[in-house]
Parts: structure tokens; C-alpha cells; sequence
């Protein structure tokens, strides 16, 4: 009975991930086909370590909560036109593709959720302020 349970969605952090591969692109002056009907935010893995001490240190009650960036939901390609913006790098098209198109053919596919936006009404209720996706990844990028 005394557990916190965290969900959460596109996580972003070290490693290997959808910005470090779409910064790899543009490197490259490659544009991107990306779906644009995957809906949702960011979370970058500095937002899930702070919603984990904000409750350990606030300790509201056990449960499960919902963790992300805050801010407008977006697609992949939305967010991909923020990283080649990011990275004045507006030169580099980015294609629209459907789920279902740009997985056609392949096998071995997890399926994935046309809408991952996540409510953060609780876990905001308990006075965490979750930062804009957009925000941090203009620092993610900076940083990299």
C-alpha cells in the first residue's frame, strides 16, 4: 500500500533516442521522414528525477502518477522540426508519414498509442511544476 507508481512516455536522456537520432541527421544534411499522427510530449529523463524527489520530499499520498514535460502536445515530426530548429538547421525538410505507412511491410513493430499525451493534473496537485518539452530540449541540445 505505500508505493508510488511513476508512467511516463518518450522518454529522452543518454543513450540512444529519438533526438540524439534526428541531431545525427541533421549532421549529416539528411531531411527526416517522421510520423505525424504519434501524439504527445517529451520527458526527459532530468524531469523524471525531479518528480521522484518531489515526492519523495513532499511524500503526498501513494499512488500512481503521471510524468512528462509540460507544455503543448506534439508529433514526432513536430518535435523533429523543433530539434532541426534547435539546431539552425531549418534548411532540412522534414516529411510527414503515417504510423501505419512508415511501418508498412515491417515485421517484429510494437504497436504505439496514436495519442501518449499524459494527464499531469495529479501529480501537479501535489505542487510539482513540470518544465516545457520545449524548454528542455533546447537545453538537452545545448548540452550535447
Amino acid at each position: 500500500p505505500k508505493f508510488y507508481i511513476l508512467r511516463t512516455s518518450w522518454v529522452i536522456g543518454d543513450g540512444k533516442n529519438f533526438v540524439r537520432t534526428m541531431m545525427s541527421l541533421a549532421k549529416k544534411d539528411i531531411s527526416a521522414t517522421v510520423v505525424h499522427d504519434q501524439i504527445g510530449r517529451l520527458t526527459f529523463t532530468s524531469e523524471l528525477v525531479r518528480a521522484i524527489n518531489h515526492l519523495l520530499v513532499k511524500n503526498p499520498a501513494y499512488g500512481t502518477y503521471n510524468v512528462s514535460n509540460d507544455g503543448d502536445s506534439a508529433s514526432w515530426a513536430d518535435i523533429t522540426h523543433e530539434i532541426f530548429k534547435c539546431l539552425g538547421r531549418d534548411d532540412l525538410k522534414v516529411t510527414d508519414t503515417t504510423t501505419a505507412e512508415y511501418f508498412a511491410g515491417k515485421e517484429g513493430i510494437a504497436p504505439r498509442p496514436l495519442q501518449s499525451t499524459l494527464n499531469l493534473s495529479k501529480i501537479q496537485a501535489t505542487d510539482f511544476k513540470p518544465t516545457n518539452w520545449q524548454e528542455e530540449l533546447k537545453n538537452y541540445i545545448n548540452n550535447q
